[in-house]
C-alpha cells in the first residue's frame, strides 16, 4: 500500500493597516501635538524667567545663553539618530520613551540648586525631546495616510510648536511672577509623563518592517553628525559670549565643519539601506530649498523673544506678566494658521504660500527697527507681531508639508529629523548673531559714555531683514514649480483579493526597497 503526501503552501496574508475611528485619530493627533508643544514650551517659557534664574542660580548675563543653548544643542544633535531609530525600530516606543524622559528630567530641573546641574539637565531634556519629534511625525504619516488628513496633521504638529513658543512666554511669565520659576519645569512634567502613559495604551502597533539590524543604525554616521551639530552650536554660542576671535571658538568651529564633511563623505560611500542620511534625499523634488526655508521660523521668533523680553523689563520697567501679555498677538495669530495651514495646498501652490509668508516677514521686520519707544508699541510693534507671525507660521507649515509631500513615508523619521535640525540651527544662529550684534554695539556706546538704548536691537532686526530677503530670493530662483508630488519610487499596484496580485504587490515593494 502506498501513500502520497502533498505539501500545501499557505501564503502569509498581506498586512492590512487597521482602520482607526475618528475619536482614536483625534486622540493620537492630540498626543503628538502636545508632545511638540512641550518641546517648544521647554525653551520659550524660560525667556521671561531670565532675571529669576540669574538671582536663584547665581548666573551672569552671558551664562544665561546656555540655559537655551544646552537644550537646543542637544535637541538638534540627537534628532538624526532619533529619526533613524524611529524608522528602523519603533516610532511608537521612541515617542513614548522620549515623552517620559522629558517629564522626568524637567522634574529634576525644578529641584536643582546650581547652574552646572541645570545646564546638564537641560541638555538631557534636549536629548529626550529629540526623540519625540521624528517619531511623532512618522506616526502621523503612518496613521493618517489620506493626503488631506496627513497635511492637516503635519500642519497641526508644526502649529503646536509655534503655539508652544508663544504660550511658553505667557505661562512662563505667570509662573515666574505669581508662583515660582520652578513651576515652569513642574508644568512640563505634568504634561510629559501623562502623554507617555496614554500613548502606551492608545498608539496601535506599527505595521511590519524590515528586520531591525544594528548595522543599519549607521552608528559612525550619527556619531559624526551629533558631534558636528553640538560643536557647531557650542562654537556659535561661545562666539557670541566670548568673542569670535578666540582660539577656542575658531578651533571648535573648524572641528565641527570637518566632522560634518566626514559625515557627508561617509553617507555617500555607504549603501543607501544603511546610510542614515542617503544623498538621494537631496534629489527629491525641492527638498534642499524647502530645508533652507526651515532656517527662517525659529530665527525670526528668536529675534522677538530674546531681544525684547529682557528689554521690556529692564528699559520699560514692565513686570513679567505685562511683558508676556505684550507677546500675546504672536500666539493669537499663530494658532489659526497652524489649524488652517493643512488646507492651504488644496487651494494655492506651496511655492506661492511660502513666498507670501516671506513677504509678510519682510514687511513686519522692517517696522521693528523703528519701534524704539514704548509709545510706538501699538503703532509699529503690535502690527509687526501680527503680520510677522502670520507670515512665519505660513512658511513653517507649508515648508513642513512640502517636505513630506516630496519624500517616501518609509524615511519620514529621518526627513522630520533633518527639517527640525534646520529649525534648531536657525534658532542657534539667530541667538548667536543677534547677541553678537547687540553686545558689540552696546559696548561701543557704553565706552563713549552713552546709554545703550534700542540701537543694538534695531541693527539686529536689519540683519534679520537681510536674512529673510536672501532666503526669499534663493527660494524664488530654485523652487521648481510643479515638481511636488509623490516620489517616483513609490510603486502603486491596484488592490486585488487574489494571491497572485498580492504577490505582485509585495514583489514590487521589495524591488523598490532594494533600489
Amino acid at each position: 500500500m502506498s501513500s502520497r503526501s502533498s505539501i500545501v503552501i499557505v501564503e502569509k496574508p498581506a498586512y492590512v493597516q487597521p482602520q482607526l475611528g475618528r475619536w482614536h485619530k483625534n486622540l493620537l493627533l492630540t498626543l503628538f501635538c502636545l508632545a511638540e508643544f512641550v518641546d517648544a514650551f521647554s525653551n520659550s517659557a524660560l525667556f521671561p524667567a531670565q532675571p529669576a534664574f540669574k538671582k536663584a542660580l547665581n548666573m551672569q548675563d552671558n551664562e544665561l545663553t546656555w540655559m537655551f543653548s544646552a537644550y537646543s544643542a542637544a535637541f538638534a544633535a540627537f534628532l538624526l539618530i532619533s529619526g533613524r531609530v524611529s524608522d528602523i525600530y519603533s516610532s511608537k516606543w521612541t515617542f513614548i520613551v522620549g515623552s517620559a524622559l522629558v517629564g522626568l528630567f524637567s522634574l529634576g530641573c525644578g529641584f536643582v540648586k546650581d547652574k552646572v546641574g541645570m545646564f546638564v539637565l537641560r541638555g538631557l531634556m534636549g536629548v529626550a525631546a529629540a526623540a519625540t519629534v521624528p517619531s511623532g511625525l512618522s506616526l502621523i504619516i503612518e496613521w493618517f495616510p489620506d493626503p488631506h488628513e496627513q497635511n492637516f496633521g503635519i500642519s497641526m504638529f508644526g502649529g503646536s510648536s509655534a503655539l508652544g513658543n508663544v504660550l511658553g512666554i505667557v505661562l512662563g511669565g505667570i509662573f515666574t511672577q505669581w508662583v515660582s520659576w520652578k513651576w515652569i519645569f513642574y508644568f512640563i512634567t505634568i504634561l510629559g509623563v501623562p502623554i507617555a502613559v496614554i500613548s502606551i495604551l492608545s498608539i496601535p502597533p506599527s505595521g511590519p518592517r524590515e528586520k531591525p539590524s544594528f548595522r543599519k543604525l549607521d552608528l559612525p554616521g550619527v556619531i559624526l553628525f551629533t558631534a558636528s551639530v553640538m560643536l557647531f552650536i557650542y562654537a556659535v554660542t561661545s562666539g557670541s559670549v566670548n568673542g569670535w576671535g578666540s582660539a577656542n571658538v575658531i578651533s571648535t568651529l573648524v572641528v565641527s565643519i570637518l566632522a560634518m564633511a566626514g559625515f557627508f563623505t561617509l553617507e555617500a560611500w555607504l549603501p543607501e539601506e544603511i546610510a542614515s542620511l542617503p544623498p538621494k534625499i537631496w534629489k527629491y523634488p525641492n527638498i534642499p530649498v524647502l530645508m533652507l526655508c526651515a532656517y527662517l521660523p525659529f530665527f525670526w521668533w528668536t529675534s522677538l523673544f530674546y531681544s525684547l523680553m529682557d528689554y521690556f523689563q529692564t528699559e520699560y520697567h514692565w513686570d513679567t506678566i505685562l511683558t508676556a501679555i505684550r507677546f500675546l498677538p504672536t500666539g493669537t495669530f499663530s494658532a489659526p494658521i497652524g489649524v488652517l495651514g493643512g488646507m492651504f495646498p488644496k487651494y494655492i501652490d506651496i511655492r506661492y504660500s511660502i513666498l507670501i509668508g516671506m513677504g509678510m516677514e519682510l514687511v513686519a521686520t522692517i517696522l521693528l527697527p523703528f519701534a524704539d519707544t514704548r509709545e510706538r508699541y501699538w503703532s509699529l510693534m503690535f502690527p509687526a507681531f501680527i503680520i510677522g507671525t502670520i507670515g512665519t507660521m505660513t512658511v513653517f507649515t507649508q515648508a513642513n508639508i512640502g517636505v513630506f509631500m516630496n519624500t517616501p513615508p518609509r524615511i519620514a523619521g529621518v526627513v522630520g529629523a533633518i527639517f527640525n535640525v534646520s529649525l534648531q540651527l536657525g534658532l542657534a544662529l539667530g541667538l548667536a548673531i543677534l547677541t553678537s550684534i547687540r553686545t558689540s554695539i552696546e559696548k561701543k556706546k557704553i565706552q563713549r559714555g552713552e546709554h545703550p538704548g534700542y540701537t543694538g536691537i534695531a541693527d539686529g532686526y536689519w540683519f534679520v531683514f537681510a536674512w529673510v530677503a536672501v532666503t526669499a530670493v534663493l527660494f524664488f530662483l530654485f523652487y521648481k514649480k510643479g515638481a511636488s508630488g509623490p516620489p517616483d519610487e513609490e510603486v502603486v499596484v491596484p488592490a486585488s483579493g487574489d494571491a497572485e496580485s498580492e504577490r505582485t504587490k509585495n514583489e514590487s515593494r521589495e524591488a523598490v526597497l532594494k533600489q
